[in-house]
């Protein structure tokens, strides 16, 4: 049997796609040496059970291509994709995204394909496997019962056609989109600029409004004293006062409940006793106080208001049937729902008709039941309302409405207050005077339906999506820019570097990085927070102006980048750290995994690269936006191309930071004026000054905010904790700093000869994630660095506690460290208290933990008296 290793959502833009993607890990097992053209008879089986798969490209591109490749022989995770694509469009769900890629262990592949609901996208995955199993095994599978099933989870779970078509709107300007809820709680757009809407109810629809709306009696009381007409009725708690209204009216009547909505509990032209003591039970049942209203006859119209201004009209028809003479009601709603137009849910124009209880009681009424027979061309209504969602048709008669109906309609909108509202009336003619239309107003609906207007059954569809957006942003969408950073080293300072800045620049920053959360430079969460869910925390955040996002190799590989575009994103370096994790098997696929950062920068912004590190720009051609390069060297060839051809770096010219393009150079600072440089000491922090200055040029701050920014921030525990803290103690000094790879340690080994001449003295841990061959070179990197070293056990990672030690111990031990020179202290506390028992005069204490705040309280608190400068 096939076995599923991993199976997730990549919600964001990935190493494989910008879009939503399933990722799922396979083992095919036996399947490894049984292609397609090795099973007999599989390609047939599997064609007759899907005939859809017939026009699939594949990688060639055609309809057919998918059949060539079956029939010349491919595998199991391949075909898997496929199928997994075509239950989904079968279901609905148009998607047509997909790859499998293999891997370094026989057998076992990554198969990606692209969702639109996530989980009918993890159902799919999982069906499309045992579909496979079956269809190879040449055992039945009921695919009907699945595409149903995925269909009952896209209708659960995806957006509705109110909110989808706002949310599309949304999207044509420009404006991000953010699911709040599971249901349709959407927020547009980012941070202070972000507005929020639920279906058609906006941040700006009054809650006095809305339940204004939903009390049916108030909402005719108020259009009444204004002078808009109503039908005649009243309030009632019993059958008896129901059936004493009834009498008054002397006309057919309407009973529904007082508080309700979607024509729930409601009946229509109701016109003798018993069929009143029903309705009102059924009306009662939702809610205690019950409407009993004069039945006005005429046609079913919804007039759209949205900002006080009419925008739509449909009439609407409820869901019934027309007999023939000789057909069952029954019978006469399988002839409906076999319309090619109708289908499940909102999958199709028209909504397949349902029989249920609303269904059976109206028949009831007419002393009807399913296998009745009605007489030619006799309509049976088979709901109350006429909601599309029912089964209803809508017909537009936006143009028809006259300039009476629509200023009555308006009128009756700001009456109630609401900025969005549907105007449900019953007219004989609405393209007369209001007075001649024998049009009153029955109901209001403060969350109306936009599918009546957006696919009416006939005539001219209608955009009201576009008023919305234009009410909720009447000056346009002021963009809040995004900046992320990623790389192997350095992404922390160089985030909390540009952060710094842009706060010092007066703008409201939204921070996230591996050491927490923060809201203009104050700390809202602490912990890891440079994935997705960090990214999503700060987008929600209403306050900020500006969005500044770490990004790590993980969040991406997991679940996708947390953002859809960016303005500025920065790659830092790419080294071999990670290699072995998350099907991440090669410097190159590392490369694909940092790179989306710079594939979704917008086609206004700027990429940011590295032009010291050999691989990252590897990856510059899969950059979008204006490319800044960045190095250490004005003479790099990379730098003088690029310049040359037009393009900006930011470098170095006589300990000068410069930006520098082909006709101008822009003096920022000297080296000595950047504090985390130790007056130009440390190269991989001069490194990430010019990347983040880089960034912030990219969003167009002023040279001399840029200035102010980085020769104001200071490698200290308050403004970069853990990243380079040197402390001075009276007899040695102690350096804190998260330092986790080879690639950081050798980047240490030139700064600390310079920071003091004595013995280099380090409190050190493998990361237990890594695979035992990169802790064991991180161990070799070690050897060459320092002078005596403690070792303890920070990050195990799932690793039995003092493993990880004991690896880092043998990288020692084989890059020629000497073992009395080794000590191991696998509880960290401890291990802290006898480094500084370990000092002697002159040392240097290098301590690079993994989470910084027990070290840093334990130093402060145990040492406090020992310390002359910070």
């Amino acid at each position: 049997m096939i076995e599923i290793k991993e199976l997730r959502a990549l919600r964001g833009p990935n190493r494989h796609t910008r879009r939503t993607a399933i990722s799922m890990v396979l083992d095919i097992k036996a399947f490894e040496s049984l292609p397609s053209d090795k099973i007999d008879g599989f390609s047939d089986r599997l064609l007759t059970l899907i005939p859809g798969l017939q026009e699939h490209g594949c990688s060639i591109g055609k309809p057919g291509g998918f059949i060539q490749r079956l029939e010349r022989g491919t595998w199991a995770g391949h075909i898997i994709e496929h199928i997994a694509i075509e239950l989904q469009c079968l279901a609905g769900m148009e998607v047509g995204y997909g790859k499998t890629l293999g891997t370094s262990q026989k057998g076992v592949y990554i198969v990606v394909f692209q969702y639109l609901v996530e989980s009918a996208g993890l159902e799919a995955a999982k069906v499309a496997v045992s579909l496979y199993e079956k269809v190879a095994e040449g055992n039945p599978f009921d695919i009907n019962q699945v595409v149903s099933d995925l269909k009952v989870l896209r209708e659960e779970d995806m957006l509705g056609p109110t909110t989808w078509s706002i949310v599309k709107e949304a999207q044509s300007r420009g404006i991000p989109f953010i699911r709040l809820n599971q249901d349709s709680h959407i927020q547009l757009g980012y941070g202070a600029n972000q507005k929020q809407i639920q279906a058609s109810i906006t941040c700006h629809t009054s809650a006095i409004a809305v339940e204004t709306a939903d009390e049916k009696t108030r909402v005719k009381t108020y259009l009444k004293r204004a002078g808009i007409p109503v039908p005649n009725g009243k309030v009632v708690s019993t059958a008896d006062e129901a059936i004493l209204v009834f009498n008054e009216l002397s006309s057919a009547v309407v009973v529904k409940p007082d508080v309700g909505n979607h024509g729930n509990g409601s009946t229509i032209n109701i016109t003798d006793p018993e069929q009143l003591k029903m309705a009102f039970q059924t009306a009662y049942a939702y809610h205690p106080d019950v409407i009993v209203e004069e039945y006005v006859h005429g046609g079913d119209f919804r007039l759209l208001v949205i900002n006080g201004k009419f925008i739509a009209a449909a009439k609407r028809e409820p869901a019934h049937i027309i007999g023939d003479g000789t057909s069952t009601i029954h019978d006469l709603i399988k002839t409906v729902n076999a319309d090619p137009l109708r289908g499940f849910g909102h999958e199709k124009v028209l909504t397949q008709i349902e029989v249920d209880d609303m269904t059976e009681r109206l028949l009831s009424l007419r002393g009807l039941c399913l296998d009745s027979v009605p007489g030619n061309q006799e309509m049976v209504y088979l709901k109350a309302t006429a909601n599309l969602s029912q089964g209803g048709t809508a017909t537009d008669v936006t143009d028809e409405v006259s300039p009476d109906i629509k200023f009555m309609a308006e009128r009756a909108a700001r009456i109630i207050g609401l900025d969005c509202v549907g105007v449900d009336v019953l007219a004989k003619d609405i393209s007369l005077p209001l007075e001649s239309s024998g049009l009153k107003v029955v109901e209001v609906n403060a969350a109306p339906g936009f599918r009546m207007h957006l696919e009416p059954t006939e005539g001219q569809p209608r955009n009201v999506a576009k008023p919305v957006v234009d009410m909720l942003f009447p000056m346009g969408y002021a963009q809040i820019p995004v900046l992320a950073v990623t790389g192997t080293n350095g992404k922390t300072t160089t985030c909390k570097l540009i952060a710094h800045t842009l706060k010092y620049s007066g703008k409201i920053v939204g921070l996230t990085c591996t050491t927490g959360i923060l809201i203009d430079g104050k700390p809202i969460l602490s912990g890891d927070y440079s994935g997705p869910e960090g990214a999503g925390i700060v987008v929600r955040e209403p306050s900020v102006d500006h969005i500044v996002l770490e990004v790590a190799r993980g969040g991406i590989a997991r679940r996708g980048l947390g953002v859809s575009e960016v303005d500025v994103g920065v790659v830092l370096n790419i080294g071999k750290d990670h290699l072995g994790t998350d099907w991440i098997e090669s410097q190159e696929d590392l490369s694909m995994v940092k790179s989306t950062v710079v594939e979704v920068v917008k086609e206004t912004g700027v990429s940011v690269l590295n032009a010291d590190d050999e691989t990252t720009m590897t990856i510059m051609d899969r950059a979008r936006g204006n490319i800044i390069l960045f190095s250490l060297n004005a003479n790099n060839q990379k730098i003088k191309a690029h310049i040359k051809n037009g393009g900006i770096a930011v470098t170095l010219i006589d300990r000068n930071v410069i930006i520098k393009n082909n006709e101008l150079n822009i003096n920022i600072c000297t080296l000595e004026e950047i504090p985390i440089t130790f007056g130009g000491m440390i190269d991989f922090n001069i490194s990430n000054t010019l990347a983040a200055i880089g960034a912030l040029h990219g969003v167009n701050i002023p040279i001399d905010q840029i200035r102010n920014g980085i020769m104001t921030f200071y490698p200290s525990p308050n403004q970069n904790p853990g990243r380079m803290n040197l402390f001075d103690f009276q007899k040695y000094k102690v350096l804190l700093d998260y330092g986790h790879n080879p690639e950081s340690v050798r980047a240490m080994a030139s700064l600390l000869p310079r920071l003091s001449p004595g013995r280099k003295v380090a409190l050190c841990h493998g990361t237990g994630n890594r695979t035992s061959e990169q802790i064991i070179e991180y161990g070799k990197a070690l050897a060459s660095v320092y002078d005596y070293i403690l070792l303890t056990d920070f990050d195990p990672r799932n690793r039995p506690i003092g493993e990880t030690p004991d690896l880092v111990y043998e990288g020692l031990i084989q890059g020629g460290f000497k073992k009395e020179n080794i000590e191991i202290v696998p509880e960290p506390d401890k291990a802290v208290d006898i480094i500084f028992s370990r000092a002697r005069q002159g040392d240097l204490l290098v301590i690079q933990p993994d989470e910084l705040e027990p070290v840093m309280s334990q130093i402060l608190e145990k040492y406090r008296k020992m310390v002359t400068r910070i």
